[in-house]
């Protein structure tokens, strides 16, 4: 079988290959040298970055722009799709069916290269008191290495690159499949995405992170789904390919000339077109990454070496193995076979299969934009990038002129314009790198030793799924179910074994376990009367569930600790723009409510119910593992906070929804519905009407098994000797008031 190019001299015409051996060396002894520097992260850590992009690790008390996934998506929007499927093309072409094995390799070494390059870009960022922020390579190269020259020439060849490699080149690409796959004529298909480009850069960083949130999702999906449509009746056995992909591995054809020089100079340059392609080592996402809502640099490092492994693992295996299925793996055929796919293959899959690259080339030209305007701005400031970004749109517009006017001799030769421009690129973020992986590697220690994150391999791939999984949905659902009233028959046992499971004590019951209709009922079920004593002493706060106290202690200004080296503040937990500020400096408990125990929610204290707050959110579990490993678990997940005005000052009972909690109901107001379908948020002060409630009243109930926290204003309370983890019934005392600042209206 034939996997070479007629002739060298036809791809260095293509691509300028002279300088791709050189790039790839360099990449390649960077990333060694990295990967045994930092331990091998990309083994280590490969879950816990998941689990930051995930955004169960976000915390919304950090300073930065985006969200790690936000940043992530606008920093590789050109990579993750394009890049990969015109890097695995043209490697395969160039190398054959074997260059696949040596991209999952090298793709696994050059994780760590995007890990430091990130870490950098968030630590040596710059805030400007409008609070933008500015970021990227240069900012590392001059502030750590004190080479401002280098930060400079950096910048220059960064902005040319992306013009033409980041710009124009993409541009024409997108202009190609309107005027090829979507049939439009003319100018009409590139001034579209011009206009719908200019409509999302002109918004800022922000409005480009918000959009990759959508469209990424979005081109994601719409990609595999016309994958599988378009290729799933062709697609060879999986495991023929990958045979051929291991046994071909070693078996790599020589360029002209021969010999071992040869075979090496294939793999350099087909892998260095890969790697190119998916703009490794270009400076492009470290820019992005470096406005991210972080707390710690070294947390959007984690995320963005994760790139490499959906480009060289995943999406190299797609496409190569769509390319093996149909005999695409010379120059000629891979050519010739987009015109096949688009000619002999239902038009709707591939409408939608255009319209992922639609999808992620907006996306690309979006963060190359903001990329160059970062490097414009620091050469000679803000008239520059407002220079700048004429230029971008300029020099798009006039290239895809050129394109319909002359065809795609114009893609060729901006093509090989754009990777010298790379690779040249390349080579000052490259060298800061290999020097500064110590700096780096210091972020990485102080975020595993400061913020007590866990990474066991188990516990990542639960919160993992956890995260991905529609968990609202989940909770609705089985809501659903737990109201069903099934037959005697079949409920009785049911409930028995709900009961012994968990060993819950129906002694305490108010009804024998065979009165109740659904296992809503009786999740919600009462106690008996006297089950519990309600401590009677004056100042005396108690217990508001049956529950385990998790964490208790003093709030630090307006902080609130989840567990060791996991905090989050009072503004996120109880929303309400009028009542936090009461709490800043105040004291805290948390119950945890297990399946086994009972379920409704009791005044810690007497007083007058001043309104609510209802912020609609996830609904992740709230066990210890969930804890200890999810960022801002509380604040993230659904609450309604009760606002209570006692005699000794104010108290917060923050319920906070869980996963499988059907509902949260209060007593004092039947209109308050939580878990809904369509759900805002809303907040609520009982100004014509007084609401009293007495000491072990009961003030509202959970549908399943939560989580509930107090919150007490500063200088107002003494906690009681608690204990972590300790077992505690409703209507123990677990604190006291000090003295009365106000009076209450008398319950009527």
């Amino acid at each position: 079988m034939e996997t070479l190019f007629q002739s060298e001299s036809k791809f260095n015409l293509l691509l300028g290959a002279d300088i791709l051996s050189p790039y790839f060396y360099l990449i390649l002894v960077s990333a060694v040298y990295l990967t045994i520097q930092l331990g091998f992260p990309q083994i280590r850590f490969l879950f816990l970055g998941l689990k930051i992009l995930t955004g169960n690790m976000d915390f919304k008390g950090s300073k930065g722009q985006l969200v790690h996934s936000q940043a992530f998506f606008a920093g590789i929007g050109s990579s993750l799709l394009t890049g990969s499927v015109l890097g695995t093309a043209l490697a395969i072409a160039y190398g054959g069916i074997g260059v696949i094995f040596w991209i999952w390799v090298v793709s696994l070494l050059v994780m760590p290269i995007r890990f430091v390059s990130s870490t950098l870009a968030v630590k040596f960022r710059n805030k400007l008191p409008s609070g933008r922020y500015l970021s990227g390579p240069m900012y590392s190269i001059e502030k750590s290495l004190r080479a401002k020259w280098l930060a400079i020439a950096f910048s220059l060849t960064s902005i040319f690159t992306v013009l033409i490699f980041g710009g124009i080149f993409p541009f024409i690409g997108l202009s190609f499949i309107t005027k090829e796959g979507l049939g439009l004529s003319g100018m009409s298909g590139p001034i579209t995405i011009a206009v719908v480009l200019m409509f999302v850069v002109v918004g800022g960083i922000r409005r480009v992170g918000a959009t990759a949130s959508i469209i990424a999702p979005l081109g994601i999906l719409l990609f595999l789904f016309s994958y599988f449509s378009i290729f799933g009746q062709g697609l060879v056995s999986f495991f023929a390919f990958l045979t051929d992909v291991c046994k071909e591995a070693f078996s790599i054809k020589a360029m002209e000339g021969g010999g071992a020089f040869g075979i090496l100079r294939t793999l350099s340059v087909s892998l260095s077109v890969f790697f190119l392609s998916t703009e490794t080592a270009v400076g492009k996402s470290s820019g992005i990454a470096g406005v991210v809502r972080t707390d710690y640099a070294a947390k959007q490092g984690l995320v963005s070496m994760l790139a490499s492994f959906f480009e060289g693992i995943i999406m190299a295996t797609l496409i190569g193995f769509a390319l093996y299925s149909y005999g695409a793996v010379t120059l000629t055929t891979i050519l010739e076979f987009p015109t096949r796919i688009i000619t002999d293959t239902n038009q709707i899959s591939v409408f939608l299969f255009l319209g992922s690259f639609l999808c992620f080339g907006l996306l690309s030209l979006a963060g190359w934009f903001y990329s160059g305007e970062q490097n414009a701005f620091y050469l000679f400031g803000e008239k520059f990038s407002n220079f700048f970004r004429i230029l971008f749109f300029g020099s798009l517009l006039v290239f895809a002129f050129f394109y319909v006017r002359y065809g795609i001799d114009v893609l060729t030769y901006v093509m090989k314009i754009g990777y010298t421009l790379a690779v040249i690129t390349s080579v000052p973020l490259l060298i800061a790198i290999l020097m500064l992986g110590k700096s780096a590697k210091l972020e990485l220690n102080k975020y595993l030793n400061e913020s007590g994150v866990r990474y066991e391999i188990f516990k990542d791939i639960y919160l993992l799924f956890l995260t991905l999984l529609p968990k609202n949905l989940i909770s609705k659902l089985f809501g659903i179910f737990s109201m069903m009233k099934l037959p005697r028959f079949m409920m009785i046992p049911i409930l028995k074994a709900f009961a012994k499971a968990y060993k819950i004590n129906l002694d305490e019951a108010e009804l024998e376990i065979k009165e109740y209709a659904s296992l809503n009922q009786f999740f919600t079920r009462a106690l008996r009367a006297e089950a519990r004593i309600i401590d009677s002493a004056a100042n005396a706060i108690v217990s508001p569930t049956d529950s385990r106290i998790t964490s208790f202690g003093d709030i630090n200004q307006s902080t609130i600790i989840q567990a060791k080296g996991i905090d989050y503040s009072v503004k996120e937990l109880l929303g309400s723009e009028k009542f936090y500020p009461s709490f800043t400096n105040g004291k805290y408990i948390t119950f945890y409510l297990s399946p086994q125990d009972y379920h409704r929610i009791h005044s810690p204290f007497a007083g007058q119910i001043l309104g609510y707050y209802y912020e609609p959110g996830k609904l992740f579990p709230v066990n210890d593992l969930a804890v200890l490993n999810i960022r801002g678990l509380f604040p993230k997940n659904e609450r309604l906070i009760t606002f209570l005005q006692t005699e000794y000052g104010k108290v917060a009972v923050i319920k906070v929804g869980a996963s499988n909690v059907g509902k949260i109901r209060v007593t004092y107001d039947n209109k308050i519905v939580t878990n809904n379908w369509i759900r805002f948020a809303k907040e609520h002060h009982y100004k014509d009407v007084s609401i009293m409630i007495d000491k072990g009243s009961e003030l509202g109930r959970f549908e399943m098994g939560s989580t509930v926290i107090l919150v007490f204003e500063s200088d107002t309370v003494d906690l009681g000797p608690l204990k972590k983890d300790e077992k505690i019934q409703y209507g123990t005392v677990v604190g006291s008031f000090r003295k009365k600042i106000t009076k209450l209206p008398v319950k009527v």
